[in-house]
């Protein structure tokens, strides 16, 4: 009987192990098959020292270039310094910089190509196991739970699918995991080396995410309800936290001199929704984090599972555990109820709402954890059979989004015409393109297209002038304006090639013969 629980111990070890050696995997395969979404664009654009600005400026003028022209602007040059980069980060601050600082270091250092800059999301992610693990062991002191834990976090379709974006995504979940590991480790040991590196953490934190902002505030609250604001920890606490920040002042500053810009390329979150559409979207993001799926009204068994984890960590588990609902409440709450009050989609955007994603993660595998292994009876079996089925369901998801060259991260309804598109457009010897879309999505695009396909784009179709020789041409993305235009002022015929749903996202314009 030893021999076989001592046997099946092993067995399962290994099978983590495997799962957690899978996840590794994963993270690098076919990072250049998938679309260089709008958001990618923005990250080569300003690591290559351009601003949007300046692009449309050069290149959103009519006039015919190419694309290899626009891929000028998406890789590094000796033109372009370290201060005409840090001169394109100041102009988006609500970025914090230093993932695009990393970035610019990384394309400079072993090239700019798409899977070479996806590649160091994919290294970065790879510190959040040591750094999952180190929290795990610091609020359970559990090697099993610490283990599991990297299992869902190698298998998780969210982290995956994010350490595969050129953002500052898997960033920010590293920071995050450290920081507050940091935190439990300071307060633990007391001394001044782990309060120092608590310091840097904070820092690091907020030149990863401004939303770390919320991060250090559920810290806070922690700290605050642990020590009750008297201890030596809670003054150490103040000191650490007050030096991390003032390291961030610089960069804070010059978020509040662009916070009018800000306001405006953030204006698109308050856009309201009705109260079913904003229940049914946190129903399917938490699905889609722990699945990659859509499982439409079964999207609420899982909502159940997590609701039930908070509560069971709330009620049974050390004070230690407060963190984690303090993570999962304080970086989602100040999201979701301005959705629910005002209306909005803050909520709604999974990539902000990552620090509640991971504590809800780290809830669920102590939940199932505990259930599965030191319950007893009908309680044990179901622990292990959720256990089983949510790591089942991630690398399956995994799976299914391996081989896509789009996904629900890449904004499918911007995005996922974007390859069939191309194919029909690359089959033309010389073709030409013309546009009056938005000129980030056709940065983006231009990844998908030869070098030498000849473009003609504006954001004005007056602007647009096409040459008496030209026979044909066609229409990306364009609006119904330029390609009446076109067909009025030089006597072309449209035909649809590419229908997206309701919309045709690509037309050829051959020009009619003369009688």
């Amino acid at each position: 009987m030893h021999n076989w629980k001592s046997w099946q111990r092993g067995a399962i070890a290994s099978l983590l192990v495997l799962l957690i050696a899978t996840g590794v995997v994963l993270r690098f395969v076919n990072l250049d098959r998938k679309v260089y979404w709008a958001d990618e664009a923005y990250t080569s654009l300003r690591i290559s020292g351009f601003t949007e600005r300046e692009f449309v400026r050069d290149i959103f003028t009519g006039d015919r270039v190419t694309v290899a022209d626009l891929q000028r602007y998406q890789h590094p040059n000796a033109q372009r310094t370290w201060a005409d980069a840090f001169r394109a980060f100041r102009g988006n601050a609500e970025h914090s910089p230093l993932y695009f600082i990393l970035a610019r270091s990384w394309v400079l250092t072993f090239g700019s190509s798409i899977a070479t800059i996806r590649t160091l999301s994919a290294c970065i992610s790879l510190l959040a196991f040591p750094a999952l693990y180190w929290l795990c062991q610091e609020l359970f002191a559990s090697r099993t739970i610490s283990i599991v834990s990297l299992a869902f976090l190698a298998v998780s379709p969210l982290h995956i699918l994010y350490a595969q974006e050129a953002r500052q995504y898997s960033l920010w979940t590293v920071t995050t995991l450290f920081s507050c590991a940091a935190l439990l480790w300071a307060m633990r040991t007391q001394t001044r080396r782990s309060w120092i590196i608590f310091t840097l953490s904070i820092a690091l934190g907020f030149y990863s995410h401004l939303l770390f902002g919320l991060v250090a505030i559920a810290q806070a609250t922690y700290v605050f309800l642990q020590e009750k604001g008297r201890s030596r920890n809670a003054l150490a606490y103040v000191f650490s936290t007050i030096a991390g920040f003032i390291l961030f002042v610089p960069w804070l500053t010059v978020a509040f001199m662009n916070l009018e810009r800000i306001q405006r390329t953030t204006a698109s979150l308050n856009l309201r929704q009705s109260l079913s559409y904003v229940f049914d979207r946190w129903f399917l993001n938490l699905n889609l984090v722990f699945a990659n799926q859509d499982f439409g009204s079964a999207n609420l068994i899982l909502v159940c599972i997590a609701i039930a984890a908070l509560l069971f960590l709330w009620r049974s588990s050390s004070r230690l555990a407060w963190l984690v609902l303090l993570l999962v409440a304080v970086t989602s709450l100040p999201l979701a109820f301005p959705d629910l009050i005002l209306g909005g989609q803050r909520s709604l955007r999974v990539r902000y709402l990552i620090p509640c994603y991971v504590g809800l993660q780290i809830a669920i595998v102590y939940f199932l954890t505990i259930l599965g292994t030191r319950w007893t009876g009908w309680q044990k079996a179901i622990g292990r059979i959720l256990l089983i089925a949510l790591l089942a369901a991630g690398l399956q998801g995994c799976l299914l989004s391996m081989n896509a060259e789009t996904w629900w991260n890449k904004s499918r309804v911007r995005t996922s015409f974007f390859p069939p598109v191309a194919d029909i457009i690359n089959r033309e010897r010389r073709p030409l393109v013309v546009s009056d879309a938005v000129p980030i999505d056709l940065l983006s695009f231009s990844h998908e297209l030869k070098p030498s396909t000849r473009l003609q784009l504006s954001r004005n179709p007056a602007d647009i002038r096409i040459g008496k020789r030209v026979r044909r041409l066609y229409l990306f993305n364009s609006s119904d304006q330029l390609r009446n235009r076109l067909m009025r002022v030089y006597g072309f015929r449209a035909t649809p090639r590419y229908r997206d749903g309701t919309l045709t996202r690509l037309w050829r314009l051959d020009r009619r013969r003369a009688d």
